[in-house]
């Protein structure tokens, strides 16, 4: 039998945190043993995935659909956990060409103050700077 104890260590989540997973439904509603709430082994599993989600940026509110369970403790489809992470990826991606962009735009400007420095200007879409000011 896994309590809740047990479940925190073996997969680094707090109480607290496998509370909010269970509320969520991203974990089944554990069986009880008196007062003590009893995990299985498939529930480790499962909050060692949300951690794993979750330690490469998911939120879980992301993870709720993919994630939630069915009355058989199982997630709901493998499928969805395959398309948030597309989307997931997708949207690093973007970031990565926007920080891409500037990291350019930075390089030119250090070649504009070296090729001239007395004459730089950096404002968008302005290809020099208003008269009298340099």
């Amino acid at each position: 039998m896994i309590y809740i104890g047990t479940l925190a260590k073996l997969t680094g989540a707090s109480r607290k945190a496998i509370y909010l997973y269970e509320s969520l439904g991203l974990i089944s509603t554990p069986a009880r043993k008196g007062n003590y709430r009893v995990y299985t082994q498939a529930t480790v599993e499962q909050v060692r995935l949300i951690r794993c989600a979750q330690s490469l940026g998911f939120r879980l509110k992301e993870l709720a659909a993919a994630l939630s369970t069915l009355p058989t403790g199982e997630p709901q489809s493998l499928a969805l956990i395959s398309q948030q992470i597309a989307h997931k990826r997708d949207a690093l991606q973007q970031q990565i060409d926007a920080a891409q962009a500037q990291i350019d735009l930075l390089d030119g400007l250090q070649q504009q103050l070296r090729d001239a420095p007395e004459g730089w200007w950096c404002e968008e879409g302005v290809d020099s700077p208003p008269k009298g000011k340099v």
